[in-house]
């Protein structure tokens, strides 16, 4: 395990890929449980992506030089604090010259923002009785039609009775400028689940990932750029297969 002194040298190992597998995982589970950690990372990520497209690589011969010529300086993560007051300068001064900087965040980052976005939006509009959602189970055809439209793929609804959930309808939801998609579920007792769908920036295929919390639990996969995150307050034993049902009927 990797002695990390500060959260920064965690932050610049993270973002530069030297994190051990069980490292990375770790961090990537505290960024989901603590959103200002997860917006830190996509800010420090979006600085190097900004100053990657704005400063020219140099040639080997000027790197060497550098290097030579350079004493031991300030940890790597004192350096990134250094890029992100130059971004600032940078983007602070861009109006006045026309410059217009767009930057892409990691993916990785769209995927723990897409399930915190998850949990926030079951959060909210769970506690609704009259507005959970914005098209009724009695309009699931209309539903699967419109979302299949808005969100570039087969928006079929899985049916959840035999694991004791009835559909209680869905909603479109915004996510990074595109479309993103909610199905809420609930059981006789009231108790209700749902489903978030988000695309990414990047393509992968990954097994299911349990992510447990005071009140809720989740369950996450990905299947190409398409995120899935199945939230409720329900034990991990009884989500599992309701996350196989969703998985085996969405891919």
């Amino acid at each position: 395990m990797t002695d990390f002194k500060t959260i920064e040298e965690r932050l610049a190992a993270y973002l530069d890929g030297e994190m051990t597998p069980e490292e990375r995982a770790t961090f990537e589970d505290e960024m989901e449980q603590d959103p200002s950690l997860a917006e830190r990372a996509a800010s420090w990520g979006q600085t190097d992506d900004l100053l990657q497209s704005l400063v020219p690589t140099p040639s080997e011969t000027h790197v060497q030089s550098l290097m030579a010529a350079n004493q031991p300086s300030e940890p790597r993560w004192a350096k990134r604090h250094i890029a992100a007051a130059l971004m600032m300068f940078i983007v602070g001064g861009a109006g006045g010259y026309g410059l217009n900087v767009a930057s892409t965040r990691d993916p990785q980052i769209l995927v723990v923002q897409a399930t915190i976005d998850a949990a926030d939006a079951h959060r909210l509009f769970t506690a609704e009785v009259r507005h959970a959602v914005e098209v009724r189970a009695d309009e699931t055809e209309h539903l699967q039609t419109w979302l299949t439209k808005r969100m570039g793929r087969e928006m079929t609804v899985p049916q959840l009775e035999d694991h004791g959930f009835n559909f209680v309808g869905g909603r479109m939801l915004p996510f990074e400028g595109k479309a993103a998609a909610q199905y809420m579920y609930e059981t006789t007792e009231g108790e209700r689940l749902t489903l978030f769908m988000a695309r990414t920036e990047d393509e992968a295929q990954t097994s299911f990932r349990f992510l447990e919390s005071d009140d809720l639990n989740t369950i996450r996969w990905q299947e190409g750029p398409w995120v899935f995150v199945v939230v409720a307050p329900v034990e991990r034993e009884k989500l599992s297969p309701i996350a196989t049902k969703m998985h085996d009927t969405l891919i």
